[in-house]
């Protein structure tokens, strides 16, 4: 027979999953070799969080279920972050822990937590696995993290329960049942479109992994309707696209709400409010599209569509609309063009953020993956940065967890072999993830870091400077970040003017392979930053 850990490892490569991502334990060494026996490559972090922020990064790409590894009591509590994370930006992960065995509880506790109550408000279920229930546990878990709406389910083992035969090695794997199509509710959306004079789109984090791009952007064409992403849909209809009309979700006066207030009729297209930091409050009916029912928390809704959003939007892409002529591209490009205004001019030595995402966007692919750390280069980069292919950016928005990028773009890369990507972070979010760098040197990944130096995190200091309140406890003097990853073997430069950027984004990207770029950055042009606040010197 085999060991439970064997048929957890076995269950897992039947379901697709190629790599495990974590920092194990004295208590995990079954399952760790069992991984090992079964071919899944270990991916060792140097901090838990990072492990879900790969994972989930490499889920998200692949449209498969990630899958992380730690041990009990502290490897367990410090990944909590990472879980998370996982919750609120809906990502299918299997997190295992390690525990202690049934035999020596209650009594023993060195290092022992109950997990499963830590875990029960971030997580869709916690499972105790053992001898009855290995593979069976397993598939079951690959079912919960993807069934209605994503999210991590938690997993729990001792080495000792690892270590013994099962009977329970085989288990038919989760096959999602098509759900009916509720032509009813169909033609009243359809109704609705058809009287609609300013239709609008608003997509969300729902279109994965069902990808339905095709067909979102036949139905805004066809309705003449602008399309408005939250931040992790970025792409979803490229933003050279003429109906695409930008990304709300990052503050409470988005420019986009402007259209939102417009509109008559919306298409909530896989659209989930915990993207939103503002309550969702619009007049116009919505037409409720997504892969999950409209709850927790329900929003209103004229029309609920629930299913495969592809089949559901061939559906209405042949619904002649009222129109309106001053509505559409028309509207876009007005819209656009009020938004436009003169930057201020940088500190001697120092960069514009909006220099560098305009120099960035000249030389990376089309395709390429960019993660965005959690900050005022965050904000800026969701709302400016053009992404001009789907579910190509990658960034932590329903938690907005600093810590986010480097660990994400690492599992961008891996989820894309070969392809060249980018990390944007700042400085106080990369000083929390820095041992990743590790990783990214051993695995020779081809990732181009950026690393905004402005020796501060801005967000909250300029909160204290919109508030009237002196600037205090969010300034720090930071190292030399470029120095740090030259330890590590890595590429790196200190950039502090455009021409040297380009040259180096150009140079650092055609080698494909690991670099960094420190940006000396003036952040006084951020739509986040007050202008009361200056560059460092």
């Amino acid at each position: 027979m085999p060991t439970v850990a064997q048929a957890i490892a076995a269950t897992l490569h039947a379901a697709g999953v190629r790599y495990v991502f974590g920092l194990p334990g004295g208590e995990t060494v079954e399952l760790l070799d069992a991984l090992r026996r079964q071919g899944l490559e270990f991916v060792l972090v140097h901090n838990e969080p990072s492990a879900l922020f790969m994972a989930d990064a490499y889920a998200r790409l692949t449209g498969t279920v990630g899958v992380c590894l730690t041990t009990l009591g502290p490897g367990a509590a410090n990944a909590v972050v990472g879980v998370a994370h996982a919750y609120l930006d809906r990502a299918p992960l299997l997190i295992f822990t390690a525990q202690k065995p049934d035999a020596l509880l209650p009594d023993y506790t060195h290092q022992v937590l109950d997990l499963h109550a830590l875990f029960a408000p971030i997580t869709k279920a916690g499972l105790k696995l053992n001898p009855a229930c290995a593979a069976s546990g397993v598939a079951e878990a690959l079912q919960l993290a993807q069934t209605g709406r994503p999210g991590p389910v938690h997993l729990q083992i001792s080495n000792e329960d690892a270590a013994l035969p099962t009977a329970d090695s085989h288990a038919p794997l989760f096959m999602p049942e098509p759900i009916a199509m509720d032509m009813e509710a169909l033609a009243r959306a359809r109704a609705l479109l058809a009287a609609a004079r300013r239709p609008l789109i608003l997509a969300g984090l729902g279109l994965e992994p069902q990808h339905p791009y095709s067909s979102l952007r036949e139905l805004s064409e066809t309705l003449a309707a602008p399309v408005i992403v939250t931040p992790k849909a970025k792409g979803a209809l490229p933003d050279d696209h003429p109906l695409a009309a930008g990304t709300v979700g990052l503050t409470r006066s988005d420019p986009v709400y402007a259209l939102l207030d417009e509109a008559d009729c919306i298409v909530a297209l896989g659209f989930d409010v915990v993207e939103l930091v503002k309550p969702w409050q619009v007049d116009a009916p919505t037409i409720w599209l997504a892969p999950w029912p409209n709850q927790d928390p329900t929003i209103p809704a004229a029309v609920e569509l629930v299913g495969d959003l592809n089949a559901l939007l061939d559906h209405l892409t042949d619904v002649a609309p009222a129109g309106d002529k001053t509505w559409g591209a028309a509207r876009v490009a007005a819209f656009k063009h009020s938004l436009a205004a003169p930057l201020p001019i940088p500190a001697p030595g120092r960069l514009l953020p909006q220099t560098v995402l305009e120099t960035l966007r000249r030389h990376l692919p089309t395709g390429a993956p960019l993660s965005v750390d959690v900050g005022s280069h965050k904000i800026l980069s969701s709302l400016d940065w053009p992404t001009l292919a789907p579910n190509r950016f990658l960034l932590s928005n329903g938690l907005s967890s600093m810590g986010y990028g480097l660990p994400a773009a690492l599992g961008a890369a891996l989820a894309l072999p070969g392809e060249a990507g980018v990390c944007i972070t700042g400085d106080a979010g990369f000083a929390m993830a820095m041992g990743e760098l590790g990783v990214l040197a051993r695995l020779q990944l081809p990732v181009l870091i950026l690393v905004f130096n402005d020796g501060a995190i801005d967000l909250i200091r300029a909160q204290q400077v919109r508030a009237g309140k002196p600037v205090y406890g969010t300034e720090f003097p930071p190292p030399r970040f470029n120095q740090i990853a030259a330890a590590y073997g890595i590429t790196a430069r200190r950039i502090a003017d455009e021409a040297a950027l380009g040259h180096a984004i150009a140079q650092a990207l055609d080698a494909r392979r690991p670099a960094l770029l420190e940006i000396m950055l003036d952040p006084t042009s951020y739509p986040t930053t007050p202008r009361a606040v200056t560059a460092p010197a």
